[in-house]
C-alpha cells in the first residue's frame, strides 16, 4: 500500500530526527567539549541528571505525539482536505519562497501567543510547569512538554494546512528548521557571534541566551524564533543584551 512507507516515516522519522539532533548536540557541549567550550556557557552551573532524564522521558512522549499529528496530516492529505501540493509548478517558485517564509512567521506568533498564555497562573501549574522543570536548560529541554502542551504547539499544523496552501518541502524545511532551532534554544551554551545582538538581524532573531533567560527568569522572552513580538509586546528582558555581552565578549 503507498500509504504504508509515510506512515513508518512519521512514527519513526520524527523522533529519530530529534534525538539524533538534540543528542549530537549534548554529545558535543555536555561531554566532549564540556570544558574547552565552557566559557560560552550561560548559566555556569550544569543542570543535575535526574532534570536531564526527565528533559528526555517528556521530549520522548512530546515527539510520539508530533508523530501521531503527522499520520492525521497524511490522512488528511490522502483523503483530499488539504491544500498540500507536491508540484511546484502549480503555485510558482515565488509562491513556494513566500509560504516557506510564511508558515515559520505565523508559527512564531502562534507559538509566541499560547506560550504567554500558558503562563497565567491557572494554566502554568498544570500545564506549562513541566518545561520549567529546565531552570538551566539542555538540548533535550527543547520539546520536554506536558502531554497537553505538546498537542497545543502542534495542533495548528493541522487547521492551517486546510486554508493556506503549502508545498510538501515547504513543510518539511519548517519542521527541520523548527527543531533544530528549539535545540539551539535550549542549548544552554551561547554559539551565536559576539556581535550578534548589536547587529540588524539580532534585532529580529533570538539567541540561545533570550530564550535560556526565559527559562531562569521565567516572566519575559517568550518569543521561539523571533524577539520581535516580544518587543512589540514589551516582555522582552530589559538586560538581554548586557547579558549575552557579558558571556561572548569575555569569549576567546
Amino acid at each position: 500500500m503507498l500509504e504504508t512507507p509515510y506512515l513508518f516515516f512519521a512514527l519513526l522519522m520524527i523522533p529519530f530526527r530529534y534525538f539524533i539532533i538534540a543528542g549530537v548536540f549534548y554529545l558535543l557541549f555536555y561531554i566532549i567539549k564540556k570544558q574547552d567550550w565552557n566559557y560560552l556557557k550561560i548559566q555556569k552551573k550544569f543542570p543535575n541528571s535526574k532534570v536531564v532524564r526527565l528533559e528526555i522521558f517528556y521530549s520522548f512522549i512530546t515527539m510520539l505525539i508530533f508523530a501521531l499529528v503527522a499520520l492525521l496530516i497524511f490522512k488528511l492529505y490522502w483523503s483530499g482536505y488539504t491544500l498540500i501540493y507536491r508540484d511546484l509548478k502549480e503555485y510558482g517558485m515565488l509562491y513556494f519562497i513566500f509560504s516557506s517564509f510564511l508558515i515559520i512567521i505565523i508559527h512564531d506568533f502562534y507559538f509566541y501567543c499560547t506560550h504567554r498564555a500558558m503562563h497565567h497562573k491557572k494554566l502554568y501549574s498544570v500545564i506549562h510547569k513541566v518545561h520549567h522543570i529546565s531552570k538551566n536548560p539542555t538540548p533535550w529541554a527543547a520539546f520536554s512538554f506536558h502531554p497537553i502542551e505538546a498537542i497545543i504547539q502542534i495542533a495548528w499544523i493541522p487547521i492551517i494546512i486546510l486554508f493556506i496552501p503549502f508545498h510538501i518541502i515547504s513543510l518539511a524545511s519548517w519542521a527541520l528548521y523548527m527543531m533544530f532551532f528549539n535545540v539551539i534554544g535550549h542549548l544552554g551554551y551561547e554559539i551565536f557571534h559576539k556581535n550578534f545582538v548589536n547587529s540588524s538581524i539580532g534585532q529580529i532573531f533570538f539567541s540561545s541566551t533570550f530564550h535560556n533567560m526565559h527559562h531562569k527568569q521565567n516572566n519575559c522572552n517568550y518569543g521561539l524564533y523571533f524577539i520581535v513580538w516580544d518587543k512589540i509586546f514589551k516582555t522582552d528582558h530589559i538586560d538581554y543584551k548586557r547579558v549575552f555581552n557579558q558571556i561572548r565578549l569575555g569569549s576567546k
